[in-house]
């Protein structure tokens, strides 16, 4: 029964906090822009020429090995080496994966992840060899292995920059927090997300990623971080970053930016180990970069309004269709929504296969 009352008060919480809300919810007033948007610039299409050097601008099906790639070319200092896993089967895969740790210095832990993917699907930090034999074995999509980038401390940089200006811009910073709980050497992990104001309200994420570990107790002072991967969607905590914002790190991603095939804006992840650092515009790495579907996630701060998190999304999406139509200006090919939809649908299908994300 205290079980029972425990979930029915986090689906209230759920529905009192907006940032929880499912997509069916909270997007129809963004979907309702953006068609307003694709009749402005007559085209709904636009949007995938907002960067034209990626798949479909980046909405949808775009490989995370390709934009890594680029990025490892043309800055190499400033992005966690990764590579595509190749092989037919489980056995040709960890050899793929043992011969590219050896040539790329990769050691434990590091991360596997599907080479398409969005909102943290399928990310998996690999701690003991077991655990990549296991991933390797139940994942028959592309995978990607990736050097672990320590950080401690992720953020989420996005970025823009019209085709015929020289310089871009930083539009939003999102600060990362990955939630911990702390033991009491008396309790059971299931137990302290219970308690947590915040935890509770996703417990059934935290807890079935958890799996067995949820009934174990941890020594009084022993910390257990909830989630690896840097999403909202998986657990972790969003707050406005634009504190850490300065002259000198615009400077740096908009060079990064620059150097890249046909990308205009979009989303950086990037870890670091102090504030300093990124402000500077050093000692940090890109794990990921993200086209054109990508979101200024500072609007999850549960600081802010509702409204303040649509308008941020309506000026977002009021860029990419714009950048998409001086694209289309220079000659740039849409790709038909048609194609975009049937692409969507193939992921969707794809990632209900994956594995729970850490």
């Amino acid at each position: 029964m205290r079980y029972d009352a425990r979930r029915w008060s986090a689906w209230l919480g759920r529905w009192r906090h907006w940032e929880f809300w499912p997509p069916w919810l909270f997007y129809p007033p963004v979907v309702l822009y953006a068609a307003w948007l694709a009749i402005k610039h007559r085209s709904l299409a636009i949007v995938t020429v907002a960067n034209p050097g990626i798949f479909t601008g980046g909405m949808v099906g775009e490989s995370k090995m390709d934009t890594l790639k680029d990025l490892s070319i043309h800055s190499p200092d400033f992005t966690a080496r990764a590579e595509l896993i190749e092989g037919e089967d489980a056995e040709a895969r960890l050899r793929s994966l043992a011969a590219i740790r050896e040539q790329l210095g990769i050691t434990l832990p590091f991360i596997l992840k599907p080479n398409l993917g969005q909102r943290g699907d399928g990310v998996k930090l690999v701690r003991e060899e077991a655990q990549a034999i296991d991933y390797l074995s139940k994942v028959k999509v592309p995978v990607v292995v990736q050097r672990y980038a320590s950080g401690p401390l992720e953020s989420g940089i996005f970025y823009y920059r019209f085709p015929h200006e020289t310089r871009g811009k930083i539009f939003a910073i999102t600060e990362k927090v990955f939630p911990l709980i702390t033991g009491d050497g008396q309790t059971s992990i299931a137990e302290l997300v219970w308690r947590d104001a915040r935890a509770r309200l996703i417990a059934d994420k935290y807890l079935k990623r958890l799996g067995a570990r949820q009934e174990t107790i941890l020594a009084a002072g022993e910390t257990l971080k909830m989630v690896e991967a840097g999403n909202h969607a998986q657990g972790c905590i969003f707050r406005d970053g634009m504190r850490m914002w300065s002259p000198e790190l615009e400077l740096r991603i908009d060079e990064i930016s620059k150097k890249l095939n046909g990308f205009f804006i979009g989303r950086y992840d990037v870890r670091f180990a102090s504030e300093e650092d990124l402000r500077a515009g050093k000692n940090f790495e890109i794990i990921e970069l993200n086209g054109a579907s990508s979101e200024a996630t500072s609007i999850y701060d549960s600081r802010n309004s509702l409204w303040s998190a649509y308008r941020t999304l309506f000026r977002q999406w009021s860029l990419v269709f714009a950048i998409g139509a001086a694209n289309r200006k220079r000659g740039c090919v849409t790709t038909p929504v048609h194609v975009v939809w049937k692409t969507w649908r193939a992921y969707t299908k794809l990632a209900a296969t994956y594995p729970l994300a850490d």
